[in-house]
């Protein structure tokens, strides 16, 4: 009886998760022609589109992975740090002569280390994981200033600015490729994988998961381990399009990223989240930030609305947890 009733608690989830989505896919529907209206001809124009579509890629690859992540019931602020560190070492390495593939190799490999970083320190030792990532943060982004002693570096290379400049066919950019790969690989393990099922597990009862047989402290490790990765992903990307290497890169962007977890429904106590809402969160938020742009609102003033955008997130998911467990 009690597995008919998990199992009764499970469906009733995933109703939610769709009904959510598609309510924030309307949302974005709506935004993108209010958006299009107010703001034409250039928001819908070639011009603005193709940028906007690029810059919202390297959060979109970030954002899905941090969304397993978040489900297992951890967080990962250092993903703006890791974005920062890796567009300058990315820099430095072009710098000093060296091939763009292997540039790329050893920018990815960087990730891989600041993620095992950061699992080791949650899973190993124990830190909570906002404590620990914010730390993590500090660092990569004091190493990115030592590497370039706090000024730009020029990344001009054919391989990095393939990554976030290239087209494939000479009409789908590169970014976006990348990102609809990494949401549908996302989408498949989260939603139809024994992986996917354990991380949910794990985010809804450590302790039982534990006791039933799930290795917790491995899967949240490597949940880290592929955030890092996709992270220098993202700051790969960056540096392409913006052809420097700087550690203000990425300087912010957590607080993005994170803002359209939650938003597309993420628990921020973990066990609730789905990859398709999180898409939904990453475009509305992208679309607003890029009209602001356009509309010549001044940055300090758009930094305003991300902080409050911020706030009505988080205080929209705690309104629903209290009406949520009204109804029980």
């Amino acid at each position: 009886m009690a597995e008919s009733g998990s199992i009764n608690d499970l469906k009733k989830k995933k109703e939610f998760k769709l009904n959510n989505t598609v309510v924030l896919f309307i949302v974005l529907i709506i935004l993108f022609a209010v958006f299009s209206y107010v703001g034409k001809p250039f928001f819908f124009s070639k011009l603005n589109l193709i940028p906007m579509l690029n810059n919202l890629s390297f959060i979109g690859i970030v954002a899905a992975v941090l969304t397993m992540v978040m489900v297992s019931g951890e967080i990962d602020f250092s993903v703006g740090g890791n974005i920062g560190l890796t567009a300058c070492l990315t820099a430095f390495l072009i710098d000093k002569g060296m091939p763009g593939w292997l540039v790329v190799i050893l920018a990815l490999f960087s990730g891989l280390v600041m993620g095992a970083f950061n699992g080791m320190i949650v899973t190993v030792i124990g830190v909570n994981s906002i404590i620990a990532t914010i730390g993590t943060m500090f660092i990569w982004r004091g190493i990115g200033y030592t590497l370039t002693n706090g000024e730009s570096i020029l990344a001009i290379n054919p391989v990095i600015d393939y990554i976030g400049r290239g087209f494939i066919f000479k009409v789908i950019p590169f970014p976006i490729i990348l990102l609809v790969i990494t949401f549908i690989i996302t989408y498949l393990v989260m939603n139809h994988s024994k992986w996917g099922r354990k991380i949910y597990a794990i985010g809804s009862n450590p302790i039982a998961s534990f006791l039933s047989g799930i290795n917790v402290k491995k899967v949240k490790f490597i949940n880290f381990l592929i955030c890092g990765v996709t992270a220098s992903l993202g700051g790969l990307i960056l540096t392409s399009l913006t052809a420097v290497g700087m550690p203000q890169h990425g300087q912010g962007l957590e607080l993005v990223i994170v803002s359209s977890i939650i938003l597309g429904g993420t628990a921020l106590g973990g066990g609730r989240g789905q990859i398709l809402g999180t898409l939904a969160g990453v475009l509305i938020l992208s679309i607003l930030y890029n009209f602001l742009t356009i509309m010549n609102i001044y940055y300090f003033y758009i930094q305003i609305v991300q902080g409050a955008v911020l706030i009505l997130v988080v205080s929209t998911y705690e309104i629903r947890q209290s009406l949520a467990k009204r109804r029980i």
